[in-house]
């Protein structure tokens, strides 16, 4: 009967490991994760820059960009804007934020500072 028992517990455990990893994986199959990237926003001979850049992504992809703003003269808070997409974020310095879209239409996308003239520069490059 003790064995029984034993028998009984490892072939349930058996299918609880497998039922669990099929629910996983298809979670993971269904929802794509999200491509993230950490730009930062730095001067470099009096021209401001998002490093490092560009960002390749394929078209569909979910994109999940971490922007750090550290450019230590003023002013103090600078853009990241991807016109394309919709995408417009203040980041003042020493507080990092987060954007996140979805990169439906291929081609080459300028990376820019919305609140001043665009002289913060990167590139997003969508591949088909």
């Amino acid at each position: 009967m003790r064995g029984q028992l034993k028998g009984l517990i490892a072939v349930l455990g058996g299918v609880f490991v497998v039922v669990g990893l099929t629910v996983v994986s298809s979670r993971l199959v269904g929802a794509q994760a999200a491509k993230e990237f950490t730009l930062v926003n730095i001067e470099f001979e009096g021209s401001k820059v998002w490093v490092p850049g560009p960002i390749v992504v394929k078209k569909g992809d979910t994109v999940k960009i971490k922007a750090i703003n550290n450019v230590k003269s003023d002013p103090a808070e600078h853009g990241l804007a991807i016109e394309a997409f919709g995408v417009k974020q203040v980041v003042n310095r020493g507080k990092a934020e987060t954007v996140e879209f979805k990169a439906d239409k291929a081609g080459i996308f300028p990376i820019t500072c919305h609140l001043h003239p665009a002289h913060v520069g990167a590139q997003l490059v969508v591949q088909e």
